[in-house]
């Protein structure tokens, strides 16, 4: 069975919602580990005084004294005045740096991908999970395990049939956590929600709701739209009656260019030799060479995916010096990095069940003279 990255299916959805922990100060504990151990704390500095700003984000050594993100830093700095601690700038560059790193990581997982801030993404499962929620559990650990293993970074993980629920599930075991809401537990998941559970439920909406002696989630799904309509409008109160019921129509959105081309394939049993792998390869870098020439790219990323029978999720990328078009090079890098990937992991050729190639980073050559030159059969 073919698995075309960019295909969209019809069938029940099962859509993470990945949360990178405490980031900022994740991030600073990658680069000085001895910080994991002491309350950091992440600061947006003023300039106008020394303690004059705010606090972004702080690890969870620095929450157990009651440092928030938004707290002013002298507040921060009195809680804490009693322990060591370390108040650190922002470093943006160096942040997104490592956002960059794990989201190319998360992007080579799933067939839909929608990053929504420099700390956590969406990404649409139903395809590879094939709408299994015990096999999205697994998958779920094998992104954690990944992230952790290349970046050392943790992120706690929603799984849910929209992306409402999911991005609720994600927060709910923190850090380092995965929640698995199927759609038949979604009402009831949400109902047991406070309101300040719900993303984009404000501090205002909730008191016009109480006004109305709606005081809980359970309680707006016993609601009509209509009787809302007035008191909320119409838009918010078709989303809070649809999100009590645990319903969600929004889609995960791929932003602006296609971001990677890629083909999955699901193998057949008893692959026991690796000239049937790369044969399988082989096919795979024509599927994603026509779908190159089709769209006048030329790519400098490559990844390689393999997943194996107990769906453990193996990724490798190799970024090459120049751009290319050739389907020489897609090709034989690909062959390169298969034989690496089983020889470094030790896979059993029968064991692996599904293969994909992925290209990324992407240069647009429609515009030149001579295409012939960059498409190389």
């Amino acid at each position: 069975m073919n698995e075309d990255i960019s295909q969209n299916e019809t069938r029940n959805k099962i859509i993470f919602h990945i949360d990178f922990d405490y980031f900022y100060a994740q991030c600073e504990e990658i680069r000085r580990s001895d910080l994991r151990n002491i309350p950091s704390v992440v600061c947006v500095y003023s300039g106008r005084e020394e303690d004059s700003g705010v606090v972004s984000t702080c690890n969870y050594e620095a929450r157990k004294y009651g440092v928030k993100a938004a707290m002013p830093i002298r507040l921060a700095k009195s809680k804490l005045k009693d322990v060591e601690a370390i108040f650190l700038p922002t470093d943006m560059p160096y942040y997104h740096d490592i956002s960059a790193n794990a989201m190319r990581i998360i992007h080579n997982y799933g067939e839909l991908f929608e990053q929504v801030s420099v700390d956590e993404c969406y990404v649409d499962f139903t395809k590879i999970t094939n709408s299994d929620f015990d096999d999205a559990k697994i998958f779920a650990r094998s992104l954690q395990k990944n992230i952790k293993d290349q970046i050392n970074l943790t992120c706690s993980i929603g799984v849910g049939p929209n992306k409402l629920i999911s991005k609720i599930a994600s927060g709910f075991q923190k850090p380092n956590g995965i929640t698995v809401v199927t759609a038949n537990d979604a009402k009831n998941f949400i109902s047991n929600c406070n309101f300040e559970d719900i993303p984009g439920l404000g501090p205002k909406t909730v008191k016009r709701l109480e006004s109305l002696g709606i005081k809980s989630i359970s309680d707006i799904s016993k609601k009509g739209i209509f009787e809302l309509r007035d008191a909320l409008g119409y838009k918010t109160a078709t989303f809070l009656v649809n999100a009590s019921n645990g319903i969600d129509y929004s889609q995960v959105k791929v932003r602006g260019t296609s971001k990677q081309i890629g083909k999955i394939v699901t193998l057949k049993k008893n692959v026991d030799d690796l000239e049937q792998i790369n044969l399988t390869a082989e096919n795979l870098c024509k599927s994603v060479f026509e779908n190159l020439r089709e769209k006048r790219q030329a790519f400098r990323v490559l990844s390689i995916i393999l997943i194996l029978e107990n769906l453990q999720h193996i990724s490798f990328s190799r970024s090459l010096k120049l751009y290319s078009a050739s389907f020489d090079e897609l090709q034989k890098n690909s062959l390169s990095i298969i034989k690496e990937m089983i020889n470094n992991n030790s896979i059993t050729l029968n064991n692996i069940r599904r293969m994909g190639v992925v290209v990324s980073d992407f240069k647009d050559i429609s515009g030149q003279d001579s295409l012939l030159n960059y498409f190389e059969n």
